[in-house]
């Protein structure tokens, strides 16, 4: 049986709106995180232009990880200034993977004392006077549980995969809504998830609304606007690949990124070629994947992240398919296990996908 989409009279924006016009009346507090990628800003403007029609402020939330293009601070920078925004701003000191180096295993952004490869900006909020950690998403666990009465809305649509889909509608979150989730006292809201990709192009298009021009040049250099255009940080295991064009796109952060922390050169020369940070195909003189895979792992330096991927691997299934998967990770120092894989749902992945493919 094919999944079909069910259409409704109403089109996509007369719909978010609706859900942005619920929320303002549920909540006192309206909390957005921002990115500076296109699917947050249309969140935040749409958020904003309800919040001017009520004379309200919303919280525009940004977790700055500094390894950013400098496009993306160009418009996060608009993004604060806005009247009815209040921001929320980190540049805190935080450890942020490093997918680009086997011996500088993280950033550690902002941290004191340290070169960064810009200013902090008079907006932001600069320290934290009490404990927070010093990881990304427990970062964002962290800042959401200090205010469970807020409503969190995420720019996250349906479209983008199969696995953000069942994330945001496979169970009703607050008052049954299936465009919602709870996580404990946290509520979040995904008010665009049916968007489409030109659904977000047309709204930024029709209001002309700034964005960011790091885009333009993706657009240009023949990225895919489905699956290649991220703007995210620069370093850590899902985009490095961005720094193969960071030296066109925008060649001072590019050369500022490179003082900072190493194997930024290394990346951008290599990380499009399929034999650097990819396990798609085996090296010519390796017989097969779990030879590889034996070879990386005696040659990690550090003898306790080798430890780590040693009791991983343990437990994980004694086949090919595995050796490949986990060569993946040891390419790119994933001994975190940020990018986990199951090879006994593969297959079945696979199917779902391309069911997913024909709904779209």
């Amino acid at each position: 049986m094919i999944l079909k989409r069910n259409y409704k009279d109403k089109n996509t924006l007369d719909a978010a709106r609706e859900r942005i016009s619920f929320l303002f009346d549920e909540f006192e507090t309206i909390n957005v995180s921002i990115s500076s990628g296109k699917d947050s800003t249309v969140l935040y403007w749409l958020c904003v232009q309800e919040a001017v029609k009520r004379n309200r402020k919303i919280i525009a939330f940004f977790q700055d990880q500094e390894a950013e293009y400098q496009a993306s601070i160009d418009i996060i920078k608009i993004m604060m200034k806005h009247p009815n925004v209040i921001p929320a701003w980190y540049q805190v000191p935080i450890y942020m993977t490093n997918a680009t180096s086997s011996s500088d295993y993280f950033l550690y952004a902002w941290g004191d004392g340290e070169e960064w490869i810009r200013e902090k900006d008079a907006v932001a909020i600069h320290s934290i006077d009490e404990y927070y950690p010093k990881r990304f998403y427990k970062f964002f666990d962290w800042y959401e549980k200090k205010n469970t009465n807020a409503a969190y809305l995420v720019g996250l649509r349906a479209e983008e995969g199969i696995t953000r889909y069942r994330a945001m509608t496979k169970y009703t979150g607050y008052n049954g809504l299936r465009w919602s989730t709870i996580s404990g006292d946290v509520k979040k809201f995904y008010p665009i998830y049916d968007w489409t990709v030109y659904d977000v192009w047309k709204f930024i298009y029709d209001y002309d609304l700034p964005y960011n021009k790091i885009y333009d040049l993706m657009f240009k250099a023949n990225y895919s606007i489905y699956s290649e255009m991220r703007v995210s940080n620069l370093i850590h295991e899902k985009s490095y690949k961005c720094l193969v064009d960071l030296p066109k796109f925008e060649p001072e952060t590019y050369n500022r990124l490179c003082k900072r922390i190493s194997g930024i050169s290394t990346a951008s020369r290599y990380a499009s070629e399929k034999l650097m940070f990819s396990n798609k195909q085996l090296p010519k003189h390796y017989k097969n994947w779990e030879q590889f895979r034996n070879f990386l792992l005696e040659n990690i330096p550090n003898t306790e992240h080798k430890q780590k991927f040693i009791n991983r691997f343990e437990s994980q299934e004694k086949d090919e398919r595995t050796y490949q998967a986990q060569v993946g990770q040891l390419l790119i120092n994933d001994y975190e296990n940020n990018r986990s894989f199951d090879t006994k749902k593969s297959e079945k992945t696979q199917k779902i996908k391309e069911k997913w493919m024909q709904i779209l």
